[in-house]
């Protein structure tokens, strides 16, 4: 008995790793995203550099829906002639300011439809996570648990050449039955290329609901910084999708 008592002390961390990945990864299995949904993609944006003397700032907004027949993206009559408007005043003017283009740069099917799928979006952050620990949080006012990971994000042979330092972390806010209403990823990179260093730091926030068997990202929040040649540059991007 004492003999089973101490291989499970020995055992826990490595079974609470297990089950808090595994049963994260078994909750995304069950949300395979079939459910259809339409709605309004809200996209604002800015970015700033020592070389520019003002932010260069986005904002557009988007419809969407999602089903059998795939993913279509609807551009209002609207955005698509302030688009243009923009467009003519910039050919004329390159100091002029392009909300309209700026923010419908942000627009990519291919994440747009991340968004709509978020399971399998977070199941593929979790290929290169390392369970680190869970413990008892609130979120919105409910009670949660937060899984803490260390990512160990793949890089090919030309990346890894140059990255000296890559320090990597997601945690992930879960419900009572496991399903996941946040998650946050941050990462740090230090690599160098031809004598000259660059740094840069990553912050991305999603927010989620579920609408049937789909985990839709309400709010999709990014943060950048660069510094390297002796530049300095930052971005911010907020996107929220509304279901209708």
């Amino acid at each position: 008995m004492r003999l089973y008592l101490s291989l499970l002390v020995l055992l826990a961390p490595a079974i609470a790793a297990a089950d808090g990945l595994t049963d994260l990864r078994a909750t995304l299995g069950r949300l395979p995203a079939t459910t259809p949904v339409h709605g309004t993609l809200d996209v604002t944006s800015t970015s700033r550099s020592n070389e520019d003397d003002k932010a260069d700032d986005g904002k557009a907004s988007v419809g969407f829906e999602i089903g059998e027949s795939g993913l279509h993206i609807i551009y209002p009559r609207a955005t698509l002639a302030q688009a243009t408007q923009e467009a003519r005043a910039e050919a004329r003017d390159p100091e002029k300011s392009t909300p309209v283009r700026n923010g419908t740069s942000h627009v990519r099917p291919l994440h747009v439809a991340e968004l709509l799928d978020g399971a399998a979006a977070l199941s593929i952050l979790l290929e290169s996570a390392q369970f680190v620990q869970t413990k008892p949080a609130n979120f919105g006012g409910r009670p949660a648990r937060l899984l803490s990971f260390k990512l160990s994000p793949k890089m090919s042979k030309s990346e890894s050449k140059h990255v000296k330092k890559i320090d990597s972390a997601l945690s992930v806010w879960v419900s009572d039955d496991g399903t996941p209403l946040a998650a946050e990823e941050s990462t740090s990179i230090k690599a160098s290329f031809l004598l000259i260093s660059f740094e840069a730091d990553q912050k991305h926030n999603w927010a989620y609901a579920r609408s049937g068997d789909r985990l839709v990202v309400t709010r999709y929040e990014s943060n950048d910084k660069s510094d390297g040649l002796g530049q300095h540059s930052t971005s911010h991007t907020l996107e929220t999708i509304r279901l209708e």
